[in-house]
């Protein structure tokens, strides 16, 4: 019996060595079938940036888009949600379905470009990244699309319009995407101010919440004293991070020593009140609005109750009408257990140095990915695009955004080992 245990031991281990190995091949291949496309993929990335197009007006971006993955024999879905395009790689065998999600659209900004192949549409530039998202989407397709015999399940690739109006993932969703496709997983990216090729993850919120309130009360109350009272309310609740304008702020966010991938960050527990007024309505009631940041999410939920017991309990109880959430923008949530076991992927073939936690979450930014996140489970990574010794800065929205191309090929290598090993299960 110890002799058949020792063979069935010993056999296990065979099997397993194996495997390993045969996984570290597939990946190294993926390293060399990047390396043979990264100069299409710049030249891709380059076209849709000299041709940007703002939220619903991507059909250009669309078209070359649905064109690329029908070349590589994809099964491809146009105009859902919109200018939305979707690609279904299907496997030989059965395995996991995994969904990857890049945004197309543009940003309206008279800021002059920054690089050589300059926008060509007046008036508009990609300075959040987008054009490199879709260029990384395109080739992970591309390299899935090249070991499809060695693929189980099925990769679907979602090209989203809008992501800047906050409309495009719901417009998706309102579209029939999940009729359509049936993902268990979903993954997606942005570009953000780390060095290139680094890839940043962290499970739960990743943003912090971003919330508008208003408080009505009848005319005939004094506009002064309520003013003040409001605002002495409101700014209560402030943990803020010292500063004077949120851009100081948000350049804070890439400090080696307070910013967000120290573990010690400035930016894991603040409550910032960006605004805050009170205006009489064409009907005299008085109105206070307020928009705040806040990273917990139960004392986003908490707030308005708190609130409103403080101002029964005032002089103003008598004037007070309501108080509720006007509008205000979600994080994406991301799922524990899928992001530990990513980072653990990419980390077993492309080490730590290249994938990196983060311990904050970050203000003034929100992604419409969490609409997705609300269906099917999944994680949203940063990739970092600067490069210091250039001048490159990849801050998104900033003036002078620019990205170091080199990262293209960083997140095609990582993300396609990802959803390889996902797809495969």
């Amino acid at each position: 019996m110890k002799f058949r245990h020792t063979l069935i031991s010993l056999f296990l281990t065979t099997v397993v060595s194996f495997a390993q190995s045969t996984t570290k091949a597939h990946h190294k291949k993926v390293v060399q079938e990047t390396d043979a496309i990264y100069k299409r993929l710049v030249d891709i990335r380059r076209d849709l940036h000299r041709h940007p197009e703002v939220s619903h007006k991507e059909e250009r971006t669309a078209k070359i888009v649905a064109e690329y993955l029908k070349e590589l024999g994809l099964e491809v879905k146009t105009g859902v949600g919109g200018h939305g395009v979707v690609g279904i790689l299907k496997g030989g065998k059965k395995g996991r379905k995994i969904a990857w999600r890049a945004d197309m659209d543009a940003v309206p900004t008279e800021e002059p470009d920054v690089v050589d192949f300059k926008s060509e549409n007046k008036g508009v530039r990609h300075i959040c990244g987008h054009d490199v998202h879709t260029t990384i989407a395109l080739g992970i397709a591309t390299i899935l699309s090249k070991q499809k015999e060695e693929l189980k399940g099925t990769a679907y690739f979602i090209f989203q319009p809008a992501e800047e109006a906050y409309t495009g993932a719901k417009d998706m969703i309102k579209g029939g995407l999940f009729e359509m496709i049936k993902p268990d997983e979903i993954y997606g990216l942005h570009i953000g101010p780390e060095v290139t090729g680094t890839i940043n993850y962290k499970a739960n919120e990743l943003f912090a919440y971003k919330k508008s309130l208003k408080a009505k009360f009848r005319p005939n109350t004094n506009i002064k004293e309520l003013e003040a009272f409001m605002n002495t309310l409101m700014n209560s609740y402030i943990r803020t991070i010292e500063s004077s304008s949120p851009w100081e702020i948000i350049n804070k966010i890439g400090d080696p020593k307070i910013g967000i991938t120290n573990k010690e960050t400035i930016f894991k527990d603040y409550f910032i009140l960006e605004g805050a007024q009170l205006y009489t309505e064409d009907n005299g009631d008085r109105s206070y609005n307020a928009d705040f940041l806040e990273t917990n999410r139960k004392n986003v939920d908490n707030i308005l109750e708190q609130i409103k017991t403080k101002i029964i309990a005032s002089k103003f109880k008598d004037d007070f009408i309501s108080i509720a959430y006007t509008g205000g923008l979600l994080t994406p949530i991301n799922d524990p257990k899928l992001t530990a076991i990513a980072a653990k992927t990419m980390n077993s073939f492309y080490g730590k140095e290249r994938v990196q936690p983060l311990y904050g979450q970050v203000p003034y930014f929100s992604e419409d990915f969490i609409f997705y996140q609300q269906k099917v489970p999944g994680v949203f990574f940063f990739l970092g695009g600067s490069n210091p010794e250039k001048g490159i800065i990849s801050m998104p929205h900033s003036p002078n955004f620019a990205v170091d191309e080199s990262t293209i090929k960083y997140g095609v290598q990582c993300f396609s080992s990802l959803l390889m090993e996902r797809v495969n299960g």
